[in-house]
């Protein structure tokens, strides 16, 4: 984590000289104030479904989670030791609601705490873009906020399996302290290995993964690709789009990329015995469900194509957006023995 300090630190000083620097003409922040967290009413919950339980199958199937509920299946009792200590019980797994992603053009606008917290006099906006390149296509600049949000922790629920986070709500990252996430070419300094997936070859391997994805797949091991979403490097605050919500959600996506690149990320081991370190994701443990500023009747896969599910989800005038980070969860639910 001292990468990631000083990463913060150097944004800080960043942001402080932005905000000393003369004053520009007075800006109206259009963070609006009713979109504070609920847990109730903004999670759509039938995305924890499929639940799999000592090999016994709960809910309707999920194409991108069956190879890790067909091995659930397969092996449905598990062992795990702990210290001097032993747990014996059933695999038991599932979609968990563990993480929200903000994706504003708005600097400081906290969607989860319906509040602007962060007055960068007009700088550091989000911005849209027409691309003279003949491609007919745009580019979005937004600001990107991660937060931990156990949402089984919040409502007091299935608190008894080991595997349910006990951290509390907080902030994990806001990108307007990241001066790479304002630069592409900054990224690239500090993500170097960028310039490797930079080219035509590595291109055209993401077309797979958009197919793909237009099935409610992800191909993991191309992990440089988020399907029609477009690329997850640079790691920066740009990406080109043709649709606002796929353009929203594919930054929600190289957030949460990042974030694993920065050691901040962890998926369950599949034995259901731990927690590991992430610092490649796993594309298809995670899926999206949009919450604002329209929520969503479903929850997506990484890459999949707008047209199947951003219809009427773009509210006019409104272009903050909420998304809730469900994660496929296993874990070993059992009786320990000392």
């Amino acid at each position: 984590m001292t990468r990631l300090a000083s990463m913060l630190r150097a944004g800080a000083a960043g942001i402080a000289l932005a905000l000393l620097a003369p004053a520009t003409p007075a800006h109206a922040s259009k963070c609006e104030t009713g979109t504070v967290f609920n847990p109730v009413t903004k999670v759509r919950w039938t995305c924890i479904f499929p639940i799999t339980i000592g090999g016994v199958k709960v809910g309707p199937s999920d194409p991108l989670g069956k190879a890790l509920d067909a091995q659930t299946a397969a092996k449905p009792l598990c062992a795990c030791r702990k210290g001097a200590g032993l747990t014996f019980g059933v695999k038991v797994s599932f979609w968990s609601p563990n993480r929200m992603v903000d994706v504003v053009t708005e600097p400081g606008c906290m969607m989860a705490l319906g509040a602007d917290i962060m007055n960068t006099h007009g700088r550091l906006q989000g911005s849209q873009t027409s691309l003279s390149d003949g491609t007919n296509t745009r580019k979005l600049f937004a600001q990107m906020h991660y937060y931990v949000a156990p949402v089984w922790k919040m409502l007091d629920m299935f608190t008894d399996l080991p595997c349910i986070e006990d951290d509390g709500f907080d902030v994990a990252l806001m990108t307007e302290l990241l001066p790479t996430w304002q630069s592409a070419t900054l990224g690239a300094i500090v993500q170097p290995e960028a310039v490797l997936f930079g080219n035509p070859a590595a291109g055209l391997a993401c077309m797979a993964d958009s197919a793909a994805a237009a099935a409610g797949k992800v191909i993991d091991p191309l992990f440089w690709c988020m399907g029609s979403w477009g690329a997850t490097y640079p790691i920066a605050g740009d990406i080109h789009f043709g649709d606002s919500v796929e353009a929203w959600a594919g930054l929600a996506a190289r957030g949460t990329f990042m974030m694993g690149r920065l050691g901040a990320l962890t998926i369950s081991s599949e034995d259901g015995c731990a927690f590991r370190p992430q610092p490649i994701w796993t594309k298809s443990r995670y899926k999206l469900q949009l919450m604002e500023p329209v929520k969503g009747g479903q929850c997506v896969n990484i890459g999949r194509p707008g047209s199947l599910w951003t219809s009427a989800k773009h509210a006019p005038g409104k272009d903050n957006a909420q998304f809730m980070l469900f994660e496929k969860v296993i874990c070993c639910a059992g009786i320990s023995t000392p």
